[in-house]
């Protein structure tokens, strides 16, 4: 007979335990409690974190940049009200230079996204920002080296546009975003060397707007990736918690399941298990089989041992029937005080018969001393044995009744020995 089905048997509620400590809830609190000044995690924590945020950084960074490309462009009105001399000369670097560039970009990181996310560098994205970004302000000074215009000292301010945009719109890393501030600046100086005829009053005004927004600008980006790794971080205890909870919730439900003095599953699971059975068997046209099977004189056993003894007795009958039932699907448990039941799915009588018979020799075969039985020197039982082929005017009571019947009429004709109850049909529901 084949199964189709797994069902394990446990042995112990040990295995059944699962362990809520675990060193990555003690590392993520001690990270929150100490916080992490210098923008970054210790070890893999660091990979998995800008691993796990690739993919919305990609998205934020397709949206951003569309929006950033038509604003730049948009600076041709600017271009041609400060620097008209020049303005072909911008109409160039902007529309025909730098954005095919950005688009060949965009375009890359929106359909590449395995590639992007999977084989490149976590840091590929803060490359491609930093390099757009000064190749703007690269633009820029160019222009602005170019022309003649009395106003173009003032479009000096057009370079904390291109800060913000690095520092803010696009949330690059903070270093990242140090690096590129910096770069950004000396560009700006340069730009200003460059032009001889920069007016001096306005020096000092013009590099104050501009540092002032690199200034204020990292230190909003600074508390913008703090606050983002702080609610990764609760973010991952939240889930821990959660997964805790879960594994806490599961092992009391699989606790609830099972018989803690022998390690079967106890009466509730079993019933639960056997309609699941019966219902598949209606379908399928199968043969279910049931066992009862009971510890001879129990009650006398524990009078004259003790009642250890009568838990050792009872955790000796449960491992004899877990070596001696074994299919996958079968399922053992404690049904009473000293009476289990065996399920034995797609099982006609025959079979059923010779497995309960393989567990009377071996109870028989332990050898466990009981002078007070009338029936042997030794522990034995009794077992009741009922198979019918699942049908949609049956259920599965009645299979268990006749059973039933059958273990008392195994115990009325001396016990330490197998009957079998048939047909099921004569057996009322209970």
């Amino acid at each position: 007979m084949t199964s189709s089905t797994s069902v394990s048997h446990p042995s112990t509620t040990e295995q059944l335990a699962v362990g809520l400590d675990d060193p990555m809830m003690a590392r993520i609190d001690r990270l929150l409690a100490k916080g992490f000044p210098w923008m970054k995690f210790p070890g893999a924590l660091e990979q998995q974190f800008l691993l796990d945020l690739a993919e919305p950084r990609r998205r934020h960074f397709l949206i951003s940049s569309l929006i950033s490309l038509v604003v730049y462009n948009g600076f041709l009105v600017v271009d041609y009200l400060m620097t008209r001399d020049v303005f072909w000369l911008a109409v160039q670097l902007r529309i025909f230079f730098f954005t095919p560039l950005a688009l060949v970009f965009i375009y890359i990181i929106w359909r590449k996204r395995g590639v992007f996310i999977h084989s490149l560098p976590p840091a590929s994205l803060e490359v491609i920002v930093v390099s757009g970004g000064l190749i703007a302000a690269a633009s820029l000074a160019f222009i602005l080296s170019e022309t003649r215009s009395p106003f173009s000292p003032y479009y000096h301010v057009g370079f904390t546009i291109i800060v913000l945009y690095g520092n803010i719109v696009q949330r690059l890393r903070f270093w990242y975003a140090v690096v590129f501030s910096t770069a950004l600046l000396g560009i700006h100086l340069s730009g200003v060397l460059l032009l001889g005829s920069f007016p001096h009053r306005l020096l000092w005004p013009i590099l104050s707007l501009v540092l002032s927004a690199v200034v204020f600008s990292l230190t909003a980006n600074y508390v913008m990736e703090r606050d983002e790794r702080r609610r990764y971080l609760l973010t991952m205890r939240e889930r821990g918690v959660v997964r805790d909870l879960t594994r806490a919730h599961e092992r009391l439900q699989a606790l609830s399941r099972v018989d803690g003095l022998t390690g079967l599953f106890n009466r509730r699971h079993f019933q639960e298990y056997v309609e699941r059975v019966w219902e598949r068997s209606q379908f399928d046209g199968d043969e279910v089989s049931v066992m009862m099977v009971d510890v001879d004189h129990f009650k006398k056993f524990n009078d004259r041992y003790g009642h250890p003894a009568g838990d050792e007795c009872l955790t000796q009958i449960a491992k004899v029937l877990q070596h001696t039932v074994r299919r996958p699907e079968d399922l053992i448990a404690r049904y009473g005080g000293e009476e289990f039941i065996v399920l034995l799915p797609r099982t006609a009588a025959a079979y059923a018969v010779t497995v309960a018979e393989r567990v009377r020799e071996a109870v028989e075969a332990l050898q466990m001393r009981h002078e007070s039985s009338t029936s042997s020197h030794f522990v034995t039982v009794s077992i009741g044995v009922a198979s019918c082929k699942a049908g949609f005017s049956l259920k599965a009571t009645q299979l268990i009744s006749a059973a039933d019947l059958a273990l008392y009429q195994a115990k009325h004709e001396g016990r330490n020995r197998v009957c079998v109850q048939e047909p099921v049909m004569s057996v009322s529901a209970t």
